[in-house]
């Protein structure tokens, strides 16, 4: 299209397109008029919402158009409300003069066009651009002493009473006047005001609770019906089950780790709340899917925890350290068993080694030994004679304290008896005469001990484990388990490191203990009616009220409506159940909104909006009248 160049009033040199065959004169004609009709003064309702929203300019036109659009409307509406109480103030200090009282005139008419237009969306930003000063004129009536010392209900009158007159005075005068006739219309707007606000007092709390319920009741019957609102039902349900363990509970779930590999935890062992293990057990058992699903999570629990046990002292391991005991005891004991000659001996050793084999224990223990040294292949004709002897004797004594040892065990008749100190004591005797013939045997004997404590630790807990584990279905028994590892901590047999991971064992099992057992169980059809009873609490309805009325005909009602969403959630809540990490995700999107003020706040705020609302149509009907 040709360009038409034309000099703009401040000197600058603009372009504009113009139609084919178009002379120099019809376009400067035609850029003249427009330029004149853009740098028109700029009202309120001549642009359309320009003085709202701004006007942007996009080559010398105005984004205008003939009718008013409902976002400008509703723009238009915020800043009538947002600049009135401005223009009733800037009214006051000047009696309407200095062209005040025309100015607000002006925009009153030019806001006809937003309100003529689109009503509905001029109203609602008339009210919403009314909350802030609404706001500001009742905080502060509020906080005076004789008000909060008053009671309730009078206080309500008086706050909103006193705040319908500061409204009325700083409503503006739309009707031109100045002066005495101004001030006097204000007044007149003050007591209507007053008179408005003071019933309002009570009712606009009745009012505002019943909006709040209504919508409550109207967002409690579709939530069931989308994925997010049942998310948030059964957040909801699962925080009112924890109580007011709530919080505890999630901080719980968030520090989620298995105790031991392979034995991956459910959301109520976690948490550690007696109701939610409650809540758990029910939900598992009214879903066939989910109790499924906990069969084999306990059945990889047990496994799990089965194989941590053996692996601690597992055959290889204790093969390990036996083996090591052995050959560095064979090298020693070589040493320690060569040949003495006994017939050298003082006189006093010769009459202490004639008691020793007079003793019972000795002299029986000489008896076996010689049997045991013979089934080996070794001749020992007289264990008194020689190292070998004395040393095999040594080692039968072992295998009868061994088995005293093992009877006590067995009758739960305690760790001593008579019998076994007569056999310590005639022990330590013949080592005693040992170690003096031959201080290389003590030696041996010593590092022996060393090395056949691993051992011992090993086959201490090998022996727990196989008295622990049930082979049927690898259960580990937590009482039984439970008493023999405290049994082995109080002799002082286990390392810091096999404790540790013994009490991890031990700790897992006391927690699926917990989830099983805890807690008294959570009404069966209180799981299964999730969406019914939400809509319930959300309208407000006492539970026994609903199942009363008709025989529990709002209940049935409720089963029919939402029977499929009851029977999803419930699958939703059992199957949630089984991860921590999901039960903390729906807890966290079952968090009740804050409210933004407080209900005092809110109520107050609904009257003057109220009184505002009445205010307004008061003066638009008598405007209507004048004309």
């Amino acid at each position: 299209m040709p360009i038409a160049r034309f000099q703009m009033p401040d000197g600058r040199i603009a372009r504009f397109e113009v139609a084919e065959g178009t002379t120099p004169e019809q376009a400067q004609t035609m850029i003249a008029e427009q330029v004149a009709t853009s740098a028109s003064p700029m009202s309120f309702g001549e642009t359309a919402g320009g003085a709202a929203t701004g006007r942007p300019i996009n080559r010398g036109k105005r984004n205008i158009e003939e009718t008013p659009r409902p976002l400008e409307s509703f723009a238009a509406g915020v800043t009538k409300s947002a600049i009135d109480p401005l223009l009733g103030a800037a009214q006051i200090v000047t009696g309407g003069r200095r062209g005040v009282s025309d100015a607000v005139k002006r925009l009153a008419q030019e806001g006809e066009v937003y309100s003529e237009a689109n009503p509905a969306s001029y109203f609602g930003g008339r009210v919403t651009g009314a909350v802030l000063p609404a706001a500001a004129i009742a905080k502060p009536i509020g906080a005076i002493p004789s008000f909060t010392r008053a009671n309730p209900y009078v206080q309500g009158a008086a706050v909103t009473g006193a705040g319908g007159a500061v409204q009325g005075v700083l409503q503006p005068v739309e009707t031109g006047e100045t002066g005495a006739p101004m001030y006097q219309q204000m007044g007149k707007n003050a007591a209507v005001g007053t008179a408005i606000g003071l019933p309002l007092g009570a009712v606009a709390p009745v009012v505002s609770n019943l909006i709040s319920k209504g919508f409550q009741s109207a967002k409690g019957m579709v939530e069931p019906f989308y994925e997010k609102g049942q998310e948030q039902i059964i957040g909801r349900f699962l925080r009112e089950a924890a109580g007011g363990e709530a919080p505890q509970a999630m901080r719980n779930l968030r520090a989620t780790q298995p105790l031991v590999a392979g034995s991956m935890p459910t959301a109520a062992e976690v948490a550690g709340v007696p109701s939610l293990a409650a809540l758990q057990r029910t939900a598992v058992a009214n879903s066939p899917v989910a109790a499924n699903l906990v069969a084999a999570r306990q059945s990889a629990q047990n496994e799990a925890r089965a194989n941590a046990l053996r692996n601690i002292a597992s055959e290889s391991r204790v093969s390990k350290y036996t083996n090591l005991r052995e050959r560095v005891a064979d090298d020693l004991y070589d040493d320690a068993l060569k040949p003495l000659n006994l017939g050298q001996l003082t006189p006093q050793m010769t009459k202490e080694i004639a008691g020793l084999t007079k003793t019972p224990a000795i002299k029986r223990a000489m008896s076996d030994a010689q049997v045991n040294a013979a089934n080996r292949g070794l001749d020992i004709a007289d264990p008194a004679g020689s190292m070998r002897g004395l040393h095999e004797t040594k080692m039968a004594l072992d295998d009868q304290i061994k088995a005293v040892k093992a009877k006590l065990e067995r009758d739960n008749a305690g760790a001593t008896s008579a019998e076994l100190n007569g056999l310590m004591t005639a022990k330590n005797r013949l080592l005693g005469f040992i170690e003096t013939v031959s201080p290389e045997y003590k030696t041996a004997r010593v590092t022996y001990e060393k090395l056949s404590k691993p051992v011992e630790q090993l086959e201490s807990i090998a022996k727990l484990a196989k008295k622990s584990i049930s082979p049927e279905n690898e259960k580990i028994y937590i009482s039984r388990f439970a008493q023999d590892l405290q049994k082995l901590i109080d002799e002082g047999k286990l390392t810091n490191r096999q404790i540790e991971r013994l009490n991890a064992i031990k700790e897992d099992l006391a927690r699926t203990k917990f989830a099983a057992e805890a807690g008294k169980g959570v009404g069966s059809d209180t799981v299964q009616k999730l969406a019914y009873s939400n809509m319930i609490q959300r309208a407000g309805i006492p539970t026994a009220l609903s199942n009363a009325t008709g025989t529990g005909l709002i209940s049935r009602m409720g089963d029919v409506a939402y029977g499929r969403a009851n029977k999803e959630m419930a699958q939703k809540l059992a199957e949630s159940l089984l991860s921590p990490e999901e039960t903390l995700r729906l807890m966290r999107a079952g968090r009740m909104p804050k409210a933004k003020m407080d209900a005092k706040t809110r109520n107050d705020l609904a009257r003057l909006l109220t009184i505002q609302g009445i205010q307004r149509t008061g003066q638009a009907m008598s405007g209507e009248e004048n004309e």
